[in-house]
């Protein structure tokens, strides 16, 4: 109510529209390389490891992979 008796327009942005096509284009044309963003790999016998290593802030996991 405050909004409409002030005459306040509120405008949101969402910041991800339209944006996956782009990015997906760009990792597609090999300018930007995502495997850096890996930090860590596991086996899936490693999982509970992998799982720890995700949720401690203090380990530097950006992301963590998991594979069979």
């Amino acid at each position: 109510m405050h909004l409409s008796v002030n005459e306040i327009d509120l405008k949101f942005q969402y910041r991800y529209h339209n944006t996956w096509p782009k990015a997906i284009r760009l990792v597609a044309g090999g300018v930007i390389d995502l495997k850096p963003l890996v930090t860590h790999r596991y086996r899936l016998e490693e999982a509970l490891e992998a799982f720890a290593v995700a949720s401690d802030v203090s380990r530097g996991s950006i992301k963590v992979q998991i594979f069979g």
